[in-house]
């Protein structure tokens, strides 16, 4: 059985982050592969340390490097550490991620320095730079290891559904993604816009495919879930699931206005345990995990977010959904080609929205031919892999 490494972003306590890290390892572990996660620690994360070979190698600010200095080194360990021994959401928060991860996730040794991880000795047949935004420019960390710099000539190295984050890239730096790119032997990315940069860039070709967590059907979902989960309680009622990324008010407005229609609560899972807004009628949970997360959206009634994987997850769970965007936000891209590659733009819901009433002939929503759409990619992302893993 071939070893496979994967190489993304993982332990940043983000739900999209764990789930898209998990569903790649899990998906190649599925169909035949043994796979695991090379314990690269993110710079975001406490235990990660800054040498030369990690700082980064696009333009960044020293009032940037300060700030994430301060909030990174500083500001997260004494909430995460401390916080979590007096408080008890963040207490249950960090240990649901946790459980998470030992439960069903893989991991390598770890490597705290790029340098460590340069010199490592490592046993795949081949290592893959996974999913998540690991080329996007404006990341404070060196973009090298996720073009897998580190990886011997010898093994093999490719990308999947990796993802730059951005549609335009500033030209002063093609050179050196041309560099990184020219390092892979094969390469898939999950937008539209990145396989257009690869091309424009390095003159290369790059497939398409979907975002990890979509490979998964429900069933296989399911297997994360945990008996007797805390949030179990919650699914006693049918409810309305809210997940926002970025504050919306529109988003409340909505939610409050398909309670009073549908006659359903409203939960509302949050994307960190502490300093969230409340809002009246709205029962707020912290301290949801991955698991929960996925038992959460799994028995959703309906669900509003501004997410993209708010939007995977409930399609692929096949539970009706209004995707609520900001026109003047910039990375709205993604969500549009995923809604208007499965036949589902109706569910787009713009912030300016002025009557809700229009909302009405919408709360029912046909997965059909999004179902359809969706096993075809599938099947066509799946076939990546086991074409450039052999």
């Amino acid at each position: 059985m071939k070893k496979i490494g994967i190489i993304t972003i993982s332990r940043t306590n983000n739900y999209g982050a764990e789930l898209q890290a998990y569903s790649t390892q899990k998906k190649l572990r599925l169909i035949g592969y043994d796979a695991e996660l090379i314990d690269y620690v993110y710079y975001k994360h406490k235990r990660h340390i800054e040498s030369p070979a990690s700082r980064p190698d696009i333009n960044f600010q020293k009032s940037d490097r300060v700030k994430h200095f301060f909030l990174y080194r500083m500001v997260s360990p004494v909430v995460e550490d401390f916080g979590s021994l007096f408080i008890k959401k963040i207490s249950l928060r960090k240990k649901n991620f946790h459980n998470f991860h030992r439960k069903n996730t893989k991991f390598s040794n770890e490597y705290r320095k790029y340098e460590d991880l340069k010199k490592a000795q490592l046993e795949y047949d081949v290592i893959v730079a996974g999913s998540d935004q690991i080329w996007n420019p404006s990341a404070g960390t060196s973009l090298a290891p996720y073009f897998l710099d580190f990886v011997p000539k010898s093994t093999k190295k490719i990308s999947f559904a990796s993802s730059f984050g951005v549609s335009k890239i500033d030209e002063e730096y093609y050179q050196l993604y041309k560099k990184y790119i020219d390092n892979l032997d094969a390469i898939a990315v999950r937008e539209d816009d990145g396989v257009d940069l690869v091309k424009e860039i390095a003159g290369r070709e790059a497939k398409r495919v979907l975002d990890p967590t979509l490979l998964m059907s429900k069933e296989e979902w399911m297997e994360v879930i945990v008996g007797n989960s805390c949030v179990a309680h919650l699914k006693a009622n049918p409810y309305i699931i809210i997940y926002m990324l970025h504050e919306s008010e529109t988003l409340i407005n909505i939610a409050n206005y398909l309670k009073e229609k549908l006659g359903l609560k409203v939960i509302m899972l949050t994307k960190r345990a502490y300093s969230n807004k409340s809002y009246s009628g709205i029962e707020i949970i912290e301290y949801a995990g991955p698991a929960e997360y996925i038992e959460l959206f799994m028995s959703a009634s309906f669900v509003l977010t501004n997410s993209f994987h708010g939007t995977a997850f409930a399609t692929n769970f096949n539970v009706p959904f209004f995707a609520i965007l900001n026109p003047e936000r910039k990375n709205n891209s993604r969500m549009i080609n995923f809604l208007k590659m499965t036949r589902l733009e109706d569910r787009i819901v713009w912030e300016d929205i002025k009557e809700m009433s229009l909302l009405d002939k919408y709360f029912e929503c046909n997965f059909i031919e999004a179902n359809k759409i969706l096993d075809a990619e599938k099947k066509s992302s799946v076939a990546f892999l086991k074409e450039h893993l052999g």
